[in-house]
């Protein structure tokens, strides 16, 4: 399989969004494959891609990824010319590792807790990962507040489209705090082009289905 035969395994309403905005980031062709969620997400032929029977998932060359911070971080580095990521001998390499995995296990674990209502009382906050709800937000806020006007200051990164979309999720979905360093780094996102492409696609689904 070639760098121009990309599969996207994807559901509009789904995190598949946030591949999907890093694709048009990337500007690479790739093949859009929609999965239904229910029986068609769990047969026998889209288990095989992903055992999880979940979306999102992509073929390239060869290789299934899934999870979608392990696909932001493969496909920037897949395609250096868009220069998505740091290089790998550039001291911002651990920034970028650093925010783009504390969203993806901190972040998503508290918000998740938090909207089941089952946040760990506060003697058994060692237990989990994030401590607390408060405190992972508080941390996801430095990293807000520290974006000029990315987290890597003039690089904008794979970091900015899987945090940033945690972020832009969660303010419109009430599932993080309201705050004024979150709300300026989303807009700032939502003016990229290749955001409003993406939104646009999905969007376009989702009519598409109803």
């Amino acid at each position: 399989m070639s760098d121009h035969h990309m599969v996207f395994h994807t559901h509009p309403m789904s995190r598949g969004r946030i591949v999907r905005w890093l694709l048009e980031e990337l500007a690479v062709p790739y093949r859009t494959v929609v999965h239904a969620y229910g029986q068609a997400m769990k047969s026998p032929q889209y288990l095989a891609i992903n055992p999880m029977g979940k979306v999102p998932a992509i073929e390239h060359r060869g290789v299934v990824v899934t999870e979608t911070a392990a696909i932001c971080a493969y496909l920037a580095d897949a395609f250096p010319q868009a220069g998505l990521a740091p290089a790998l001998d550039d001291p911002l390499r651990g920034t970028y590792y650093r925010w783009l995995f504390f969203a993806a296990g901190p972040v998503e674990a508290a918000v998740s807790a938090k909207a089941l209502d089952q946040l760990p009382p506060a003697e058994k906050a060692g237990f989990v990962g994030y401590g607390s709800y408060d405190l992972a937000m508080d941390a996801l806020e430095q990293a807000a507040a520290s974006a000029a006007p990315w987290l890597l200051g003039e690089q904008f990164t794979a970091a900015d489209v899987y945090v940033g979309s945690q972020v832009d999720f969660g303010l419109a979905f009430k599932s993080i705090p309201e705050r004024p360093a979150f709300a300026a780094w989303a807009q700032r996102l939502r003016e990229r082009q290749a955001y409003q492409r993406a939104k646009a696609l999905d969007d376009a689904l989702v009519a598409g289905t109803d």
